[in-house]
C-alpha cells in the first residue's frame, strides 16, 4: 500500500472512530442518563457482570484507540508538510505508550473508584523498580529518540570517528531503539549502543554543506637532500592530476612539510574526496600519482636504480628517460634499447605558456614529460583556443606525428614550467631498423590509445583494433623506410 493510500485509510479510520464515540455517548445518555459509562458502574462493589459494565470498559478502549489514531494522523500530516524537521517513528511509539498508560490508569481509577493518590504512589514505586532494572535499556531508548528527533544520522550517512588509534570511516546501515549499526571500511558490521553513540565524537560527512567531502591525509617520507620546494611543487601537480581525472576527488588540496627528523622529511598531502570512497582506495590513488610524478622527475624516493651511462653529461638524460619511458609507447623498448636512445635524446625546458606543438604542422620531435604539465588545445567554432586535455609526468605528446608523418591535430602549450625528454626521428630510427618487431607493438599501442581517446575503447572490436594497428604499422614503415 502506497503512502498516499495509507494516509487516506488513516483519515477514514479516524472519522469512523469519532463517529462511533459520538454514537456510544448518545446511546449511554439515552439509556443511563449519563454519557460516561463509568459513572453508573463500580467494579469495586461485588455484583454480577452486566452488559453496562462491558460497555463502560469498551468506551474506555474506544476512546483510547481514537486518541491514539488522532495523534498518528496529526504526526503524519506534520511530517508531510514540514520540510525542516520530522517526528521519528520511535517518538510516535512513545506517544502511543504514554496515551495507553494514562488512559489505562484513568480507567482503573474511575471503574474501581480507588483513590488516585494510592494508585499514583503504587505506580511510582513500580516504575522506579522497573527503571532501575532496565536503566540501560531505557537510556538506549531515550538516546534513540534523541538521535532520530535531532536528525543526527540517517541511513546510508557516512561518519568519521577519530580516537587515539586514528581516524575511521563508517556508513550508517541501521538504527533502532537499542543499537546503531555501522559498516566499516572492511565491510564488517559494527553495532554500538545508542547511549554510547550519542557520547561519541564524530563528524557526519553526509550532512555537511554541499560540495564538502571527507578530508584525509597521506604522509610521504623522503630524503632531506631533495629540494623541498621542488618536491612540494611536484606533489601539488600530482594532486591536480588526480582531482582532474578522478570524479571521486573534490577540488581541494594542501601539500606541506610535517616533520624533519634524522635526515628524513615527512611531507603531508591533505585532500578531499567523496565519503563513500574507501580510505585504502583513496590513499592508493593519491600515492600512485605521487610516486609516478616523483619518479618521473628523478626525485630520490628512498631507493636508487643503477643506470649504465656513458659519462656524466649523459647521466641526466639517461635518468630522465629511464624514469618516464615505461609510461609511454616506448615501454616496448628493452633496457639496452632505452640506453641507446638516451645517447641521442636530450632534456629540454619548456616555460609556462610556451607553445610546443602547432596544429597542422608535422612535429619534428616527440616529448616525454618528466616534470610539469602540458595542455592540449583545439580551436572551437569561433576560432578560439580551448583546452581539451591536460598531460602529466609520464605522458607522451607528438608521438603520432613523429612516427607516421601525419600533421598534428592540436596545439600543445606548457601549462606550467616543464622538463621534457625530447626524441627526434633520427634518434629512434636506428632502433626501429634493428628491431622491426617494435613497429607492430607501437602500432598496437597507438591504435588502442586512439580508440580510448575517442571514448570507444570499450566498444572497439578486436578486429577493428587489429585493422587500425596494421594501417598504422604501414604508415610508420613508409615514413621511416
Amino acid at each position: 500500500m502506497s503512502l498516499f493510500k495509507k494516509r487516506i485509510f488513516l483519515k477514514l479510520l479516524v472519522w469512523a472512530l469519532i463517529a462511533c464515540n459520538l454514537l456510544l455517548l448518545s446511546w449511554l445518555n439515552v439509556h443511563t442518563g449519563s454519557m460516561w459509562g463509568w459513572t453508573v458502574t463500580d467494579f469495586n462493589k461485588p455484583h454480577p457482570f452486566e452488559v453496562l459494565d462491558g460497555i463502560a470498559v469498551f468506551q474506555f478502549v474506544l476512546f483510547t484507540f481514537t486518541v491514539d489514531m488522532v495523534m498518528r494522523l496529526s504526526v503524519a500530516s506534520f511530517n508531510q508538510h514540514s520540510k525542516k524537521s520530522k517526528i521519528p517513528a520511535i517518538l510516535v511509539q512513545c506517544f502511543s505508550i504514554l496515551i495507553y498508560a494514562i488512559f489505562g490508569l484513568a480507567g482503573f481509577v474511575l471503574l474501581y473508584d480507588h483513590s488516585v493518590t494510592n494508585i499514583v504512589a503504587a505506580a511510582g514505586a513500580i516504575g522506579l523498580s522497573i527503571g532501575y532494572v532496565c536503566k540501560d535499556l531505557i537510556a538506549d531508548f531515550v538516546n534513540s529518540i534523541v538521535i532520530q528527533t535531532d536528525g543526527l544520522i540517517s541511513i546510508n550517512d557516512w561518519i568519521e570517528i577519530s580516537d587515539g588509534a586514528g581516524t575511521q570511516y563508517f556508513q550508517v546501515v541501521q538504527f533502532d531503539h537499542r543499537m546503531v549499526t555501522l559498516r566499516n571500511r572492511f565491510d564488517y558490521l559494527v553495532k554500538i549502543p545508542n547511549s554510547r553513540f550519542v557520547n561519541t565524537s564524530y563528524i557526519n560527512l553526509t550532512k555537511q554543506t554541499e560540495g564538502r567531502g571527507s578530508r584525509r591525509i597521506l604522509e610521504i617520507k623522503l630524503d632531506a637532500l631533495n629540494h623541498a620546494e621542488r618536491v612540494l611543487s611536484i606533489l601539488n601537480l600530482a594532486m591536480e592530476s588526480v582531482i582532474e581525472s578522478d570524479p571521486e576527488f573534490i577540488n581541494w588540496k594542501f601539500c606541506g612539510i610535517k616533520t624533519l627528523e634524522s635526515g628524513v622529511v615527512t611531507y603531508a598531502i591533505i585532500y578531499e574526496c567523496k565519503p563513500s570512497l574507501k580510505t585504502i582506495n583513496s590513499s592508493s590513488r593519491v600515492m600512485k600519482a605521487a610516486l609516478r610524478f616523483l619518479t618521473a622527475a628523478g626525485v630520490n624516493t628512498g631507493y636508487s636504480v643503477e643506470v649504465e651511462t656513458l659519462d656524466k653529461y649523459q647521466s641526466k638524460t639517461s635518468n630522465r628517460l629511464f624514469e618516464v619511458y615505461e609510461f609511454s609507447i616506448l615501454n616496448v623498448l628493452s633496457h639496452s634499447e632505452a640506453l641507446q636512445l638516451s645517447k641521442t635524446a636530450k632534456v629540454v625546458n619548456c616555460f609556462k605558456g610556451e607553445q610546443l606543438i602547432r596544429s597542422g604542422e608535422q612535429a619534428a620531435s616527440m616529448f616525454l614529460i618528466s616534470e610539469g604539465s602540458l595542455e592540449v588545445k583545439i580551436r572551437d567554432k569561433n576560432d578560439q583556443l580551448i583546452t581539451v586535455a591536460s598531460l602529466w609526468p609520464g605522458s607522451c605528446v607528438g608521438e603520432m606525428s613523429l612516427l607516421t608523418g601525419a600533421n598534428s591535430s592540436a596545439d600543445v602549450f606548457a601549462k606550467v614550467d616543464a622538463v621534457l625528454v625530447e626524441i627526434k626521428k633520427a634518434d629512434i630510427a636506428p632502433i626501429l631498423e634493428s628491431n622491426p618487431r617494435l613497429i607492430n607493438e607501437m602500432s598496437e599501442l597507438l591504435a588502442k590509445r586512439q580508440a580510448d581517446s575517442a571514448s570507444k575503447g570499450s566498444g572497439e572490436t578486436p578486429e577493428g583494433l587489429r585493422t587500425e594497428s596494421e594501417n598504422l604499422a604501414k604508415k610508420i614503415l613508409k615514413f621511416f623506410f
